[in-house]
């Protein structure tokens, strides 16, 4: 699974998906008569990686699949699954800019050129968006650029126009032209294809279902362009990600959603093991869940949880029975539960804090006036009240810190312990964040009030 800040983590999918570790996923079951106290966790899904977008061993994937094309001198392929009309310039940045610049800095291969085709795959035809964009003028059918900060030019600036006239899917195919210490020429091809609503699309599931089978799906145009980077007889470099935007409608989708991201994980693995010919099918499956709407704009942040497939094929865990998997949720509960609670008495805690550090900068500056009141009045009176409600505010997030650390204890403990200690180190590394991103804005508002005084 490949922007609010990294610190936080709440999601509108966070009832219905639990992210146990790097690699494995919780996926509550669809139940009308439950309740968020005693949901119950029937799937539990394994992928080769799963996280946010920002999360460095999420970012690495794709860093792996461009230097391991460069290194073996092979094609490769991106196919990016999203349940909407969604696009992410800032993943196609990361790739086809930052990364490039940072593997050809240690690779012994300088850039000669960049060319790019862009096309509109619609259910019959394939249109060229560049052929069509420069209307009047000697038209070209594709884009040349000679460095990576042309290219970051041609992404910020074309084709967020262009992406928007598009009907289809997507296909951008970019060829890197490059040159080897003794002049020599290489020549290399990435296929990027974005695939669209792809959730309720009997083309997308029919075909990865044919794969796992090995038999041959309905053809369309756009299965018959993703296919060849599925045959095990051309050394074809694969990465598909699905990626899930975090917002209020994720919610209906994201069953399907991971539903989907499940089929296609089985159906290479599968399609592995069926197969006669001795080569690998190097194909890797990325999930991801975004904090923001996937149509957001390329420079806002987003986060997404994501699964990814390694091939060879990885052996899954063996299912929990279901009474297991009913502990596993009553664990959960309680963890989410002390958590909220630790993070709510943080928050009063610090705004404490900073009252009283607001009240003290006041009169030392003589600009609380009501503080040296001497006319008998009632404000000692509720500075007083005040201060033994900031004590109760210290108390209670020292106690609620104090149970969290002893929940802990009871997690290394039980039966489910490699699971949940991941779990709570996740979240504990959210409320380091959370404290962090608290301290920081009371000392923010200290200064702003500071600078009204």
């Amino acid at each position: 699974m490949h922007k609010l800040s990294s610190s936080n983590k709440n999601t509108p999918i966070d009832s219905d998906v639990k992210l146990m570790d790097k690699t494995t996923l919780l996926l509550r079951s669809r139940n009308g008569t439950e309740t968020g106290k005693s949901a119950r966790y029937y799937h539990q899904l394994q992928f080769d990686a799963v996280g946010y977008e920002d999360e460095r061993h999420m970012r690495s994937e794709l860093s792996d699949l461009l230097e391991q094309m460069i290194r073996q001198q092979r094609p490769g392929c991106l196919l990016r699954l999203t349940p909407r009309r969604s696009h992410n310039v800032k993943l196609l940045t990361h790739l086809l800019v930052s990364d490039l610049d940072k593997i050809l800095a240690k690779l012994p291969y300088q850039l000669l050129s960049i060319n790019v085709e862009y096309y509109d795959v619609r259910k019959f035809d394939m249109v060229n968006m560049l052929l069509s964009s420069h209307r009047g003028r000697a038209q070209t059918s594709k884009r040349t650029m000679q460095t990576t900060r042309e290219m970051f030019q041609w992404l910020h600036n074309e084709y967020a126009v262009l992406r928007a006239r598009g009907t289809g899917d997507d296909h951008i195919n970019v060829e890197f032209l490059l040159a080897d210490g003794v002049n020599k020429s290489h020549q290399l091809f990435l296929s990027i294809y974005h695939i669209f609503d792809c959730t309720d699309r009997t083309d997308i599931h029919d075909f990865f279902k044919a794969l796992s089978e090995g038999r041959r799906s309905k053809s369309t145009l756009l299965t018959d362009c993703i296919k060849e980077s599925f045959d095990p007889k051309r050394p074809t470099r694969t990465l598909i990600t699905c990626e899930m935007p975090l917002d209020k409608e994720s919610t209906c989708e994201i069953h399907k959603f991971l539903n989907l991201a499940n089929l296609v994980y089985s159906s290479i693995g599968a399609s592995h093991e069926n197969s006669d010919t001795p080569k690998v099918i190097d194909s890797k499956i990325i999930t991801k869940v975004s904090s923001t709407s996937s149509s957001s704009l390329s420079m806002e942040s987003c986060r997404q949880p994501s699964g990814l497939i390694n091939i060879p094929f990885r052996a899954r865990p063996l299912n929990l029975s279901h009474e297991d998997y009913s502990k596993l949720a009553f664990w959960y509960h309680r963890i989410d539960s002390k958590f909220l609670e630790v993070k709510l008495c943080m928050e009063r805690h610090y705004n404490v804090q900073y009252r009283q550090k607001f009240l003290k900068m006041c009169k030392q500056l003589n600009s609380y006036r009501i503080l040296n009141d001497k006319s008998g009045g009632d404000a000692h009176g509720v500075l007083m009240k005040n201060s033994s409600r900031d004590l109760a505010a210290a108390a209670n997030y020292a106690e609620a810190l104090k149970q969290f650390r002893q929940l802990e204890r009871e997690v290394k403990r039980c039966q489910f312990s490699p699971t949940l200690t991941t779990y709570m180190s996740t979240k504990n590394y959210e409320l380091l964040n959370a404290e962090e991103a608290l301290q920081q804005q009371e000392i923010t508002n200290l200064r702003e009030h500071r600078s009204r005084i």
